[in-house]
């Protein structure tokens, strides 16, 4: 009798643990679902994005591996003719990785607009998150700017995975840029802009290792060649 009486109480508690562990864990989802749609928010969505330009196409699109993440993209105009081209992958997941990376989206855009080349933005966002980064965080990255009038095209690297290029009728290939170091990790650190051209119905793709680092279900890498 003594025995069944503990397991009833013990039962009573262990109900009553499972109710405020369930209803804790359904506050916190609910939380990261608003987290995810403040994140996703933040990037742009709405396609395409510049209706009256005929200059080019362009889309992005990302899907962050749990609710939130440390990927993101951006682009914007600097000038008339001059459209800003940013791609990022912070280090680590979930919701650390997904502050920084709102951090680090708002620096590259507020710089990006003052800053003349990619390698400067860079090299200031790099020097702005260094002196209180006390986690340690860094994000790899890409700061393109093309002008539109031209098909000139500037990209700096911050430690990313090289973007690909194929020219109109051709092939893909990456394009060979000096890997800077990521950005976040040291002060000071310098980056090195290269400039090519892009002419009619060339294609630039830039993509995180979320694409290539990404498994099917055999366990198998997407890899760069597949890529």
């Amino acid at each position: 009798a003594g025995a069944f009486n503990k397991m009833v109480e013990d039962l009573k508690v262990y109900i009553r643990n499972l109710q405020e562990t369930t209803s804790a864990r359904e506050r916190i989802e609910s939380e990261l679902r608003v987290a995810t749609e403040i994140q996703t928010s933040m990037l742009p969505r709405l396609f395409p994005p510049f209706p009256d330009r005929k200059e080019f196409d362009l889309y992005a699109t990302m899907q962050p591996a749990r609710e939130v993440g440390g990927d993101f993209y951006d682009f914007f105009f600097i000038s008339h003719s001059k459209l800003c081209l940013i791609i990022g992958d912070v280090c680590g997941k979930g919701i650390p990785a997904a502050l920084f990376m709102a951090i680090s989206k708002t620096l590259l855009r507020t710089e990006a607009l003052h800053e003349p080349t990619p390698d400067q933005v860079l090299f200031s966002v790099n020097n702005t998150l260094c002196p209180d980064n006390e986690a340690s965080m860094f994000f790899t990255g890409l700061c393109a700017v093309l002008d539109t009038e031209t098909g000139e095209l500037t990209i700096a690297n911050g430690g990313h995975n090289p973007p690909l290029f194929c020219p109109s009728g051709g092939e893909f290939q990456y394009i060979q840029l000096p890997r800077g170091l990521v950005v976040g990790a040291m002060p000071d650190t310098s980056y090195v802009s290269k400039t090519y051209t892009m002419r009619r119905h060339d294609t630039l793709v830039m993509y995180t290792d979320g694409v290539t680092e990404a498994m099917d279900g055999q366990g198998r890498l997407d890899s760069e060649a597949r890529l």
